[in-house]
């Protein structure tokens, strides 16, 4: 099984980052624009047994998959697993760490890419590469709402 790791370092507080996060919403807005994330169904807030269906554009295609918050502990982690989606495996483990007046944020995704021919295609490398940019856009989009003051 692959890895893939990510920390941001955040100006705004750990409980603020993780109301935020808990709304698919927030997540759709501060996604990669090249991903065309569209949630499909979610509930407003999140919480375990939450389930979200959504699409997405990747490698050029348009994916659809279905994510269950699996755990949720208040405001430091939350984890998330595919129950349905294109890749053998997805479980992403959100966490939430207190930095000095701001907030450290790890993702730590463990995947299998899809297997077949499309496997041969959307390798762990190709996924481990297009997993970087989207979450450093993330970064980028978070880091504006901060500066605008929308999360505090």
């Amino acid at each position: 099984m692959a890895r893939f790791e990510y920390e941001t370092v955040l100006d705004c507080s750990r409980q603020g980052l993780f109301e935020f996060l808990l709304r698919p919403a927030n997540v759709a807005r501060i996604a990669d624009p090249n991903t065309g994330l569209n949630i499909l169904s979610a509930p407003e807030v999140v919480d375990v047994g939450s389930r979200i269906e959504f699409q997405l554009i990747g490698f050029g295609q348009v994916q659809q998959a279905v994510h269950e918050i699996v755990e949720l502990i208040r405001p430091q982690r939350i984890v998330e697993v595919q129950v349905q989606g294109p890749l053998k495996s997805w479980h992403h483990q959100h966490l939430f760490e207190a930095n000095g007046g701001g907030v450290r944020m790890i993702d730590i995704i463990d995947f299998q890419p899809p297997g077949g021919v499309l496997g041969l295609i959307v390798n762990e490398a190709r996924l481990s590469a297009s997993l970087e940019e989207g979450f450093f856009a993330r970064q980028q989009q978070l880091e504006q709402l901060i500066a605008r003051g929308e999360l505090r």
